[in-house]
């Protein structure tokens, strides 16, 4: 999707005023086209290259699932399984360890990406289930069927995990946290859309669904944008860190970011690992 150039220039111009010099008002212009032509697809960030850079925990989420999910003999379920890239990676280093893999499912609760992550986990024969944990829906599974539910930055219903798993089952998550890249919000404005995704939280959830929490970590850390045009692009791609950001709105923050670039924002994560009783 491309802005028309008229438009770029009208809209820089109402928000501008007469004391806007000739590059910021090219600057403007081209961060209305980055964040108009940002767009998620599965969950790829590679729309911003080489132009940001992010810190990761410390543990190893991706290995934690690899390792649970050769030990299950039972079922497998991956929650907001995106475009299933992550899946398919995870399945790809354990095939072959062991035949044949327990029976896998997957669930995605953004329509779009539901054909994309089909296509990719079917060289598997993965089931692709379009749910919405927000919607209030119950997990299309049967109950206590399965050895392993994991999800990674993706919301989930306590109860239905726990209806789920059997015993013994095992439940991974790391979660971002609902006070994640607080700098996004101070600049431009908004509130935190998800003040309820802490760790005290959702271990207090997932004990009153009867599961027994093994393990809790918090993490923090950074991501670098090297200017605002990356910035504008992330924000683009997950517009729930800024409700109600535009380039109009926010141009003279955009403005002053951009002079002292690169940009630094903080991440919050935090992982628990539970076990169904």
């Amino acid at each position: 999707m491309t802005m028309d150039r008229g438009a770029q220039n009208a809209h820089s111009s109402s928000t501008s005023g007469q004391d806007q010099s000739a590059a910021e008002k090219e600057l403007l212009d081209s961060l209305y086209v980055a964040h108009a032509e940002a767009e998620m697809v599965g969950w790829d960030f590679s729309q911003l290259d080489e132009r940001w850079t992010v810190d990761e925990p410390w543990w190893d989420f991706e290995n934690d699932c690899v390792e649970a999910m050769r030990a299950t003999r039972k079922g497998i379920l991956d929650l907001g399984t995106g475009g299933g890239e992550r899946l398919s990676s995870l399945v790809r280093s354990i095939r072959g360890a062991r035949e044949p893999l327990p029976r896998i499912w997957a669930t995605e609760g953004w329509a779009p990406n539901v054909p994309i992550a089909r296509e990719r986990l079917a060289p598997w024969s993965i089931p692709v289930l379009q749910y919405d944990t927000d919607a209030g829906e119950f997990l299309p599974i049967p109950e206590r069927s399965l050895g392993l539910v994991m999800a990674r930055h993706e919301s989930y219903d306590a109860s239905e995990v726990a209806r789920v798993l059997a015993p013994g089952g095992r439940f991974l998550t790391q979660q971002v946290d609902g006070f994640d890249a607080p700098e996004i919000h101070k600049w431009f404005g908004s509130d935190f859309s998800y003040p309820d995704v802490t760790a005290d939280v959702y271990v207090q959830r997932l004990r009153n669904a009867g599961m027994r929490t093994d393990q809790v970590d918090q993490w923090e850390g950074q991501m670098r944008f090297a200017d605002t045009a990356a910035l504008v692009t992330y924000i683009g791609l997950v517009p729930w860190d800024a409700p109600g950001f535009s380039i109009e709105a926010h141009a003279q923050r955009l403005i002053d970011l951009e002079a002292s670039a690169p940009i630094v924002v903080t991440q919050r994560r935090f992982r628990i690992y539970a076990t169904q009783e």
